[in-house]
């Protein structure tokens, strides 16, 4: 006896028979169901947004930095000016305080600013919308250097103006470079002497290295090149003796002898009738 045959719908038959022709001939899919299109549109699109806001961004920082964006209207000085002419910083100031608030030239500020002797250290900053706030550091002057310099308290040289110039600061002389160990030596002779009463008011070397101490009455001690702190011990040790010998100043200490020191005093004034 003959088994039925199973047949499905004439729908399903034309299917199968797609299929099939499509296997042999080993065509692939229509180009619009590809993968590799829909990524394609995907970064087309996403590289679309890319160009468009990054124009934007351009547009727009172009326009802040245009001068008339947000012009800065006021500078706010900070800072304890004791030498510094507040009216002749503003005026140093002016001319690069141009432009808006992104535009400014923050690096010209500050460049003119520490054109001025006094000024040893500055600070600029924007303030929103319209200012800018100058932090100005002073130098802080520890000793007169020759004519018309001053030290700072770390060492270096400046040249402010002859006006401004303080008083009562020790006075230091020497060559290029030699502020520091000059300061170094009148720190410590100024402690030195004034354990027997001196006042020490400054030190000086000439081109040879050899050196001096100023004293408060006018009197001067001679140090040669490579005199030290035992030639000082030994004045220490006998000055006390020296001062007391006669009653007119003295007006030189040289110590500048292997064992020994000579004394000069000023010439007694003389009595006419």
């Amino acid at each position: 006896m003959r088994r039925p045959s199973i047949t499905g719908s004439g729908n399903d038959v034309a299917k199968r028979d797609a299929m099939a022709r499509r296997k042999q001939s080993g065509r692939p899919a229509p180009w619009w169901q590809g993968l590799r299109l829909r990524r394609t549109l995907r970064l087309l699109f996403w590289g679309g947004v890319l160009v468009v806001s990054a124009g934007a961004i351009a547009a727009g920082v172009d326009r802040a930095m245009q001068p008339d964006t947000l012009p800065i209207r006021s500078v706010l000085i900070e800072g304890e000016l004791r030498h510094i002419d507040r009216g002749e910083l503003e005026e140093v100031l002016a001319p690069h305080v141009t432009g808006g608030f992104f535009s400014v030239d923050i690096g010209a500020v500050e460049r003119a600013a520490m054109e001025l002797p006094w000024v040893y250290g500055i600070s600029v900053r924007r303030q929103w919308p319209d200012t800018l706030i100058v932090g100005v550091t002073e130098q802080v002057p520890v000793a007169r250097w020759g004519d018309s310099g001053l030290v700072n308290r770390f060492g270096d040289v400046f040249e402010p103006s002859p006006q401004t110039l303080p008083q009562g600061l020790p006075e230091l002389a020497g060559g290029a470079g030699r502020q520091r160990t000059l300061m170094r030596r009148y720190l410590s002779v100024q402690a030195r002497l004034a354990d027997v009463g001196l006042e020490v008011t400054g030190v000086r070397e000439d081109a040879r290295q050899a050196w001096r101490i100023e004293l408060a009455d006018g009197a001067r001690i001679l140090m040669g090149r490579d005199t030290g702190a035992d030639h000082l011990e030994r004045l220490l040790r006998v000055y006390p003796r020296v001062a007391a010998h006669r009653d007119e100043a003295i007006r030189t200490m040289d110590l500048r002898y292997t064992n020994g020191i000579a004394v000069a005093w000023d010439e007694p004034a003389r009595v006419t009738h």
